[in-house]
This record gives structure tokens, C-alpha cells and sequence, in this order.
């Protein structure tokens, strides 16, 4: 009997070893992506706005896995205007967003002039969608729905792109 609970002891130390694992898995993923996005913003080439003194505003949802790495961002340099992390149900238009990062199962916007859509997962309706497979975290650009929103990528963060549309 003693064996037993100690082998039933065993298998919950191991099933809760490997479930803290794939949590910090997890969330290595939600910060590379958090950081991703960071870069991409790096190396779009953005129209020229007017906005030059202005926060660049992070527009997603807090319920989202990003929020609080995102967040981890805010007052940082992006594009030399500091990175700030806003709930997007909060903005009055979606202009006001300099990057809006969506959920995959987020309805696909209408393009804004110089607004760059960034997607957790597959969806359409975004210059890049951040996709998960074979452990690693890849993305997709689509330099088409980035031109309907007036912006470019570079060529560095194109050749990095799983594809390119």
C-alpha cells in the first residue's frame, strides 16, 4: 500500500512538473511574440504623420495574452516616439492607434492610413500575422495589406518572414 501513494505521489509530482513547464513555455512564447512586435515596428517605415512628439500608441485588448507583455514595453523608444500600451476598446477611432494587435479570432478591420495590423494566429486583415508551429514563432507579412495602410517594410524583416505575400 505504502508503494502505491508513493508511485500516486510520484505521477502528481511529474504531471505537475510538466504542466509548470509548458506554462513557462507559454509565456517565453506571449514575451518572444511581445518583443516581435517591438521589432517589427522598428523596421516598418511609417508615413509621415504629424505625430513626431506623440506616444506610439499600442492599441489591443486586455484579455489578451500580449497585454501584459506589451506593457513591458511602455516608455521605451519606438521609432523615437515612447511605446505606450492602450486597451483598444478604449480609443475613440482606430487612428489613434499606431500598431493594433488582434486575436485571431478578431474581426478583420478596415485599413488605416498608417496604422500597422499586427495578428496573434491565423486571420486575414493583417501586414503580419504571428504564427506558432514546430515549437518556434514565425510570422507572415503581407506587404499588400501594408500598403493599403501607406506603410513599407524593410528588406531585413521581409528576409526573415516564414512568407511573404
Amino acid at each position: 500500500m505504502q508503494k502505491t501513494v508513493s508511485l500516486k505521489h510520484l505521477a502528481l509530482v511529474v504531471c505537475g512538473a510538466l504542466a509548470c513547464a509548458h506554462a513557462r513555455a507559454q509565456l517565453r512564447d506571449v514575451e518572444l511574440k511581445a518583443a516581435f512586435i517591438y521589432n517589427f515596428v522598428q523596421f516598418t517605415v511609417w508615413p509621415d504623420s504629424g505625430r513626431a512628439r506623440e506616444p506610439f500608441l499600442v492599441c489591443a485588448s486586455p484579455a489578451s495574452a500580449l497585454w501584459s507583455s506589451l506593457l513591458s514595453f511602455n516608455g521605451k523608444p519606438a521609432n523615437g516616439r515612447p511605446w505606450s500600451t492602450v486597451d483598444a476598446g478604449s480609443r475613440p477611432k482606430p487612428g489613434d492607434c499606431s500598431v493594433l494587435v488582434l486575436a485571431r479570432q478578431s474581426e478583420r478591420p478596415a485599413p488605416v492610413q498608417g496604422m500597422l495590423v499586427v495578428r496573434d494566429g491565423a486571420g486575414r486583415g493583417a501586414a503580419i500575422t504571428l504564427v506558432d508551429g514546430d515549437e518556434h514563432v514565425r510570422f507572415d507579412v503581407d506587404t499588400e495589406e501594408a500598403a493599403r495602410s501607406g506603410l513599407r517594410f524593410s528588406s531585413k524583416l521581409l528576409r526573415l518572414a516564414r512568407n511573404v505575400l
